[in-house]
């Protein structure tokens, strides 16, 4: 059984990195353009990505995971095990509460635009380029890059 723990945990994690990865992507091609049909577009698929493979994505690995401690017999207790759970509810507050509204709010705004007829964005492209984005991404992905170090590492387990 933990031969298939192991497939469905990677299966999660193939989902969060391509999601990690279009919402990357998407979020630097945010902070480059005045459009607010191009901001709409790119908005809409870094929710996208959000709905359909980095919260799937988080919740296979944590489901799998947390089968695979149990599997191998490994204590919940253990700090590295402690800590990605630790990490999996700080991603997921900054990816979905954090990241995720921030994303909601530019592509209300340049809906708004669109509708108005404006062929160049002001609200909305000033809150894509806001340091918000990339300061809370950049964040995401050391935690990205931390999980990886406790899942190989294993330290004090």
């Amino acid at each position: 059984m933990t031969n298939l723990w192991l497939v469905v945990h990677f299966a999660g994690l193939v989902l969060l990195a391509a999601g990690i990865g279009v919402a990357n992507v998407s979020g630097i091609q945010l902070g480059k353009t005045d459009s607010p049909r191009l901001l709409v577009m790119w908005s809409g698929l870094n929710i996208g990505a959000e709905r359909v493979l980095i919260l799937p994505g988080a919740l296979v690995l944590l489901v799998a995971g947390t089968a695979l401690v149990h599997e191998e017999g490994r204590s919940f207790g253990a700090a590295w095990i402690a800590g990605a759970y630790v990490l999996w509810v700080v991603a997921i507050f900054l990816g979905a509460g954090v990241l995720g509204r921030h994303a909601h709010e530019i592509n209300r705004l340049a809906q708004d635009e669109v509708a108005s007829g404006a062929e160049t964005s002001t609200a909305s492209a000033a809150l894509a380029r806001s340091a918000k984005g990339p300061a809370v991404g950049m964040t995401l992905n050391v935690i990205v890059i931390a999980f990886l170090v406790l899942m190989v590492f294993k330290p004090g387990g």
